[in-house]
């Protein structure tokens, strides 16, 4: 009796993670941790490789990007490049940033194999959301020899 209620424990917990996977977008998903290997998701790649080649203005038209993953990532770069002086903020840039901070347009994340949900960009943005500490993190480690 023992085993077949953790079976069926198991079972059910399976079909949910599946479901919530299912929900999500992993075209435009942040995530820096994600699956059972901890990779990082597809936008979150293709942000480091603009870092590492320094190609920020890339990064910047990545604010009008169709994907809102991008979107995200982009704000929060070019924030850090304004914090490190690499980047000045002009009025057009600030207005875009804020209008994006106010956005509800969806951005998937997860983080590991077990959480997966969909937030608005205006969530996500939020300084006490996990995902944006953990960005903190991520853009803490790709700018650490500045």
């Amino acid at each position: 009796m023992k085993q077949i209620i953790i079976t069926l424990t198991l079972l059910i917990a399976i079909s949910i993670s599946g479901n919530a996977q299912s929900n999500v977008d992993v075209n435009e998903m942040v995530g820096f941790g994600c699956y059972e290997d901890g990779s990082q998701s597809k936008s979150v790649k293709k942000i480091s490789r603009l870092i590492d080649k320094e190609k920020f203005n890339s990064i910047i038209k990545l604010l009008d990007s169709e994907n809102n993953a991008e979107k995200y990532l982009a704000v929060i770069v070019c924030e850090k490049l304004a914090e490190l002086d690499k980047l000045i903020l002009t009025k057009e840039l600030n207005e875009k940033i804020t209008e994006l901070y106010k956005s509800h347009e969806v951005v998937s994340v997860c983080s590991g194999c077990v959480y997966w949900d969909k937030l608005t960009l205006e969530n996500i943005l939020d300084k006490e959301n996990h995902i944006r500490i953990s960005s903190n993190y991520w853009l803490n480690y790709k700018f650490k020899s500045e």
